[in-house]
């Protein structure tokens, strides 16, 4: 995955923002990650994870420095990394999919604390790059998301269009119609589920999108409790919207958001 220089010039220009407050945020992208998906927690049973503790702190700190080797090596991060690469597939043997998790809470972590600098462009040069890391961190075991464009071919996809914001504020009166039926998000959400399932035949892969632009708007109010909860809310809504997915290859459906 290689990215164009734009893109290393915008992750290399808010990582020298991050770099003043990279233990702060590191230790916050943990706490996100143990409250949104308390089972990576089992890679830690030695680990004090209350809030703010000297063992969460130090290991963000770990984290943020693995990011800043990349970030001063973002032409050859595979060289950077060779050593962690090995150390995570070889003695911890992490699953390669809590790399895809710490990099969603380092993406809202950061937006959070920088809204005005977190433009979609940069949230996706960043979403490239921590992807890039992942994929070295996890290739001995083994984005925005442009295929998601080929469900819009008759779209002007350009920040800001006409059709752009008009789907927006379809996705968000969707949301806003689950918020008032908490308690039975199934037949809220019936009717799209069917076009979704059947006639769009759609892979939803918005949820992660969403909650960074809600941590860039609401800044430290996005707590890690709070990125908890509407990660929750919104994984009920992506499996109410892919209950009735069927897909034609042979497999079960794939359509988590997250």
């Amino acid at each position: 995955m290689t990215l164009t220089q734009a893109e290393k010039a915008a992750v290399i220009t808010i990582w020298t923002k991050v770099a003043t407050q990279a233990d702060a945020i590191g230790a916050e992208s943990l706490e996100r990650l143990f409250s949104s998906y308390p089972q990576t927690k089992t890679y830690f049973p030695h680990f004090d994870l209350s809030q703010g503790s000297t063992q969460l702190r130090g290991h963000g700190s770990k984290v943020m420095n693995a990011i800043g080797e990349a970030v001063k090596n973002i032409d050859d991060i595979r060289g950077a990394l060779a050593k962690l690469s090995e150390l995570h597939a070889y003695i911890l043997r992490v699953d390669p999919v809590n790399f895809k998790l710490l990099s969603h809470c380092i993406l809202c972590s950061v937006a959070a604390r920088y809204p005005s600098d977190f433009t979609p462009e940069v949230h996706a040069a960043w979403d490239k790059f921590l992807s890039s890391v992942s994929s070295v961190l996890t290739e001995k075991m083994f984005l925005t998301y442009p295929q998601t464009k080929t469900y819009f071919p008759h779209f002007d996809l350009h920040p800001g269009s006409e059709q752009v914001r008009g789907h927006g504020k379809k996705v968000a009166a969707a949301l806003g119609n689950a918020v008032k039926s908490l308690d039975n998000l199934s037949q809220a959400l019936s009717e799209l589920s069917n076009l979704h399932a059947y006639n769009l035949r759609v892979d939803p892969l918005l949820a992660q999108c969403f909650q960074v632009v809600l941590a860039a708007h609401l800044g430290k109010d996005y707590s890690p409790e709070m990125h908890a909860a509407f990660d929750k809310f919104l994984s009920a809504v992506a499996a109410v919207l892919a209950e009735n997915c069927q897909l034609l290859q042979a497999g079960a459906c794939i359509c988590a958001w997250c």
